[in-house]
């Protein structure tokens, strides 16, 4: 059985520098830098077509830009910029609004989910291998356990 262990960081304490579609495919783009960092490159599809969305990769900082207009309240397809594997979770809903919530990859296993409700700003993030960062923070014990 697995513990849940809840920890609250200040917004934009924590920047992603990988993310992932789940074909493997990078998320980031260097080309196009929010925050003074490389940002999160999707491709969003709505009632007024597709674009391009860069989302800065700042946790907690919900600037965006589009390459399109993005009409408040609607729920948009999020998909791969490079394959097209749609980021859509399955198994997750929005728990303020209903909507689907989108998944980005992270390493070792963690995900960013969010919902893809324009103006909802409900999202998470799931980190699995966490024992490496709590001993840098705490002195823990970090032994297998048998």
């Amino acid at each position: 059985m697995m513990e849940r262990l809840t920890i609250e960081v200040p917004p934009e304490s924590i920047c992603v520098k990988s993310a992932e579609c789940p074909r493997g495919h990078s998320l980031m783009d260097s080309a196009h830098p929010m925050g003074g960092v490389a940002s999160i490159k999707l491709v969003v599809i709505s009632s007024k077509g597709e674009g391009e969305l860069f989302l800065n990769s700042w946790y907690g900082n919900f600037e965006y830009e589009s390459t399109m207009e993005l009409v408040e309240g609607e729920v948009c397809e999020v998909v791969c910029p490079t394959c097209r594997a749609s980021l859509r979770s399955e198994e997750e809903h929005c728990m303020f609004c209903g909507a689907p919530m989108f998944v980005l990859r992270l390493p070792q296993g963690g995900v960013i989910a969010a919902c893809a409700r324009k103006g909802c700003h409900n999202h998470k993030l799931k980190i699995v291998d966490i024992s490496a960062q709590l001993a840098q923070l705490f002195d823990l014990d970090t032994r297998p356990r048998y």
